[in-house]
């Protein structure tokens, strides 16, 4: 089985003080479930709720022009120019945060991709390509568009970051920030969502039921919704730790 897991269930799993999920982990380590973490989430909630209105003021890119050599179909081409992130304006993942990721990576979770969003920043954890899924599937890519779209016209996802003021908002109100720092984790909940679906998993494990979140992704018209158009099976944690019991 291919299990995506949200922050809330994954950070569980991987702390070494919470014992409570332990098979989970001995799963995962035996081979007997894949388990799966989207990058979004630490290009995004990895901001400190605080600090995101301040971070997201506008998209960080850069531009480089390395004027280095590729081969491309055996003959060589001067790349003269690229864009991209600029990766090293993130602060960096919390400590413990970090922590309990390297021990996801070491009993074998790899990362998917979420959206390529030019301005939105890694961390330096996240920045080696072999901790991401390797997949020959063409068509990944475009699904994953395709599904973020619709879930975007569903008013949830990055339409919530948008509807915030997106790029360039800068609430100064509390409630203001409140809601903006929400909207970045729904953000992150959109990119989640499509980057399971176009992965192809099998079980989405989150403990987010979305009870007082309004319109949220994961609030149970969209689950209805993604459960009808896309199959997608939700679990909680203790969902999870009891079909492994099985």
């Amino acid at each position: 089985m291919k299990i995506t897991f949200d922050s809330n269930s994954w950070e569980k799993v991987f702390d070494p003080l919470d014992r409570n999920w332990a098979s989970v982990r001995a799963a995962i380590s035996s081979g007997r479930i894949a388990g799966f973490i989207c990058d979004a989430g630490f290009r995004i909630e990895a901001i400190r709720k605080r600090e995101r209105a301040a971070y997201f003021a506008t998209p960080a890119m850069e531009v480089q022009f390395p004027l280095s050599t590729v081969v491309k179909d055996g003959k060589p081409h001067i790349q003269i120019m690229s864009f991209g992130p600029k990766n090293e304006i993130h602060p960096g993942l919390p400590e413990i945060q970090a922590f309990k990721l390297k021990n996801a990576f070491a009993a074998g979770v790899r990362l998917m991709r979420g959206g390529a969003w030019l301005g939105l920043p890694s961390p330096v954890d996240i920045r080696d390509p072999a901790l991401f899924v390797q997949t020959s599937d063409p068509g990944r890519e475009q699904r994953q568009i395709d599904v973020a779209a619709l879930i975007e016209a569903r008013d949830v996802g990055k339409a919530a970051f948008d509807a915030a003021g997106g790029w360039g908002a800068r609430p100064a109100a509390p409630n203001n920030e409140k809601a903006f720092a929400k909207a970045c984790a729904e953000w992150a909940d959109g990119e989640l969502v499509a980057s399971h679906i176009s992965y192809g998993n099998d079980i989405l494990c989150t403990d987010d039921l979305a009870r007082a979140a309004g319109n949220s992704i994961f609030d149970p018209t969209n689950r209805a919704w993604l459960t009808t158009e896309f199959g997608v099976r939700f679990l909680t944690l203790a969902e999870l730790l009891e079909l492994l019991s099985i």
